[in-house]
């Protein structure tokens, strides 16, 4: 098949190719191969774009906006499922005092599900499948991510537990949860199947994924109530409080504004607008921690035409992360790296859970965090001098 036999030209192609990179580097997969799981997974995290939810935003900002609050009540629906060395280790900077929030189960996954609870949700048999490290953006707002993955067959099932203050769950994910197990729509029979509730004031989402065989409601209500049961078993999780020394929203034109894209091998630089329709199965509780004013992509491109080419580079913060720094030094190949004006810095594995991806730049002020992610075909810090940029506009 030539370039062309699917209606595109060469440079409508190279668009494309970057708006795809544009979403798949905020969940950090790089991949050259995805079964329909993962695709389903993907998909649903490409939905774009950042959570509107007002209180989520001042949780982090201080807005003393608010946002609707979930419906209390439990409901069965269904959502798209959504590197190698020693670490090396750098100086490691102590975080500023700042009112920590609490988190579910102590911030640890097992306080979930064990391995084998997780494998009855899924109907084979399920491992943890933690982050390399944390960014710090989803304990801040109290919550936990946690993902279970099949161990004797590549991506054959998948099973995901989302915890959160009910306060800081934006309503659109909360009411956008589709009830009822839902058939993906692919070659290999998939099913997706969920139960979300409020417990105590916790919203608890629990979501498996695989053969309609072995992927039931029964098994995801089993799960579920041993979610709860655990939750209540922990104190209440909360969010951070907000203090002074935390970053204010990233202004992602005047970060435009002080990029050289000459510095990166480009003639020019601009903010890349993604719009990603909403997948099969609904909402999208990946995005909760994505706050407006936390994440820009910065679209570099050369050549005008049919001969244009194009990289894109995500820059994200998260106010008050710093506490997660040494979970990115600590990473294994993670490596030291200067970024102007940071107290430290270093280059850490991606944050694919289901594969490898490409490297991330990780700097800090010792209060804020910042990361750099460029395209996975370019060498990591080859965007030191996007991170110097930022981080000299974040504090100047």
């Amino acid at each position: 098949m030539g370039m062309n036999d699917d209606g595109l030209t060469p440079r409508e192609h190279a668009e494309m190719r970057d708006l795809v990179l544009a979403g798949t580097q905020r969940i950090r997969p790089a991949g050259s191969r995805r079964n329909q799981i993962i695709a389903g997974a993907l998909a649903l995290v490409l939905i774009g774009a950042v959570s509107g939810a007002a209180i989520t935003t001042a949780a982090i900002f201080g807005s003393d906006t608010t946002a609707a609050t979930p419906t209390p009540s439990p409901t069965t629906a269904t959502s798209s499922p959504t590197p190698t060395a020693e670490p090396t280790p750098s100086a490691t900077p102590t975080p500023a005092p700042s009112a920590e929030g609490g988190l579910p189960f102590a911030g640890e996954c097992e306080g979930a599900l064990t391995d084998d609870e997780a494998t009855t949700a899924a109907g084979i048999p399920v491992g943890l499948a933690d982050y390399r490290w944390r960014t710090g953006a989803i304990d801040l707002l109290g919550g936990i991510d946690c993902l279970w993955l099949s161990t004797e067959t590549y991506a054959a099932a998948a099973v995901q537990v989302f915890v959160y203050p009910v306060e800081v769950v934006p309503s659109d994910v909360a009411d956008g949860i589709v009830p009822g197990c839902t058939d993906l729509g692919y070659s290999n029979p998939t099913v997706q199947c969920s139960l979300s509730g409020v417990i105590d004031g916790t919203w608890v989402l629990v979501r498996s994924s695989g053969d309609p065989a072995t992927t039931t409601e029964d098994g995801i209500r089993s799960v579920f109530d041993r979610v709860s049961a655990n939750v209540v078993a922990y104190p209440s999780p909360s969010p951070a409080q907000r203090v002074a020394s935390w970053w204010g929203p990233m202004d992602c034109d005047q970060l435009v504004a002080q990029i050289d894209p000459v510095s990166y091998g480009f003639e020019r630089v601009a903010l890349l607008e993604s719009d990603f329709s909403a997948p099969v199965g609904g909402a999208a509780p990946e995005t909760i921690p994505d706050v407006p004013g936390t994440s820009c992509d910065l679209h570099f491109t050369a050549g005008s035409g049919d001969d244009t080419s194009g990289e894109v580079v995500n820059v994200s913060i998260v106010p008050g992360g710093a506490s997660a720094f040494p979970t990115a030094v600590a990473a294994v190949n993670s490596v030291p790296f200067e970024v102007a004006g940071a107290q430290a810095a270093v280059i850490a594995p991606g944050l694919d859970r289901y594969e490898g991806s490409g490297s991330v730049i990780v700097a800090t002020d010792g209060i804020n965090m910042l990361m750099v992610t460029p395209d996975f075909i370019r060498e990591t810090s080859a965007a030191g001098s996007i991170a110097d940029a930022a981080f000299a506009m974040m504090r100047p």
